[in-house]
This record gives structure tokens, C-alpha cells and sequence, in this order.
């Protein structure tokens, strides 16, 4: 499989933490990006247009952050424009199991919805489902 470029949005240090040693153990990852919220991740598409970064391939998102959630998020990211968005994969990565947030994540084009806490299993799961080796 090839190693892809991850954007992890979650508020919760000790999240991105588990999250990161997981993807960095499974060596899925080439590049690694931060965000606390949906705002900060808005932010690293902009050093993407600005050629600082590549694009992520995949952006492991929680959903309950402050200043832009998750579903916030996701919207602002759909009114993005920019060459291969459709092939960005969007994975739900939170503690929620509300029937509700899933469907409402699943109405919104997402099609993995992770529950905390994130595992090697779970996510190679979702990432392998979409990067299978060529």
C-alpha cells in the first residue's frame, strides 16, 4: 500500500496522540498534519493552496470540537474547490454513537464512522478499504 498524507482533527491531545502511534506503528502515513477543530483544519487546506503541504488523502475528523464541529467541518469542506477533492477520504473518528450523528454523517457522503478509541484494526480498516495495494 502506498503511505498516504493524513490531516487528524480532534481537540483532545491525548486523542491525536493514540491516533498518531497508531497510523506511525501501521507505517501508513507519509505525512502527518494537526488541527484542534474544523476551523485549524480549513487553515491547513489553505498551506495546501499555498503549496506548503500536500494535500491530505485522508482526514481522520472528530465531531464534537469547539469553534467548527466536525459536521461544520465537513460542510465548508464540501464548498471547497480544488483538483481530486472527490478522492480526500473523510473518516468520522469520535466517541458518539448517536444513531442520529451517524446517519447525519452518513447523509453527508461520509462512509466510515469510527467510535473512539481509535486502533490500529479500526483504522486499517477504513484506510485499507480505499488505498488497497495496487
Amino acid at each position: 500500500m502506498k503511505k498516504v498524507n493524513i490531516l487528524l482533527v480532534d481537540d483532545d491531545d491525548i486523542c491525536q496522540l493514540i491516533g498518531s502511534k497508531a497510523i506511525l506503528s501501521m507505517g501508513l502515513a507519509n505525512e502527518i498534519h494537526y488541527a484542534h477543530n474544523g476551523k485549524e483544519a480549513l487553515d491547513v487546506f489553505n498551506s495546501y493552496f499555498c503549496g506548503e503541504i500536500a494535500i491530505p488523502d485522508v482526514i481522520l475528523l472528530d465531531l464534537d470540537m469547539p469553534i467548527v464541529d466536525g459536521f461544520e467541518f465537513i460542510r465548508a469542506f464540501q464548498q471547497l474547490k480544488f483538483i481530486n477533492k472527490e478522492k480526500v477520504l473523510i473518516i468520522i473518528t469520535t466517541s458518539s454513537i448517536s444513531p442520529y450523528d451517524v446517519d447525519k454523517a452518513h447523509a453527508l457522503g461520509i462512509k466510515y464512522y469510527i467510535t473512539k478509541p481509535l486502533t490500529e484494526e479500526k483504522i486499517r480498516m477504513a484506510i485499507l478499504q480505499e488505498f488497497k495495494p495496487a
